[in-house]
């Protein structure tokens, strides 16, 4: 086979190969605003396997209403430093249970079973 071939085949990752992974993505949607700032806040490093899988499986998180996406800016701020030390499903569980919106909650839900079975912890 060419070296040519050879670089076209999908290489895996060694699980301690990480990625930066936006909760909330995409971030073309998720670029105005507190749905900009709640994206940026929300990011957390994961294996690249995990992250292509997720993202093979989940393809966009809704974006709430920006009443709610304040709200949930506010109270962010006002806890900032615990939350920033939650890793990827205990900060998908947090922005669950202070972002009441359905379709939100759905993609949150989706996240936090995923990564949870993952590391085996919340």
């Amino acid at each position: 086979m060419s070296k040519k071939n050879k670089s076209k085949r999908a290489r895996i990752p060694p699980i301690s190969t990480q990625d930066r992974h936006h909760i909330c993505f995409q971030k073309r949607h998720w670029n105005k605003g507190y749905a900009r700032a709640i994206c940026m806040a929300f990011v957390r490093y994961v294996p690249v396997v995990y992250h292509r899988e997720l993202h093979a499986h989940l393809k966009t998180v809704p974006v709430p209403d920006n009443a709610l996406l304040k709200a949930a800016w506010d109270k962010y701020q006002a806890n900032k430093v615990e939350i920033d030390s939650y890793d990827v499903a205990r900060a998908a569980a947090w922005l669950y249970v202070n972002i009441p919106d359905e379709a939100f909650r759905k993609a949150m839900q989706f996240q936090v079973d995923f990564f949870a079975t993952r590391y085996g912890r919340l």
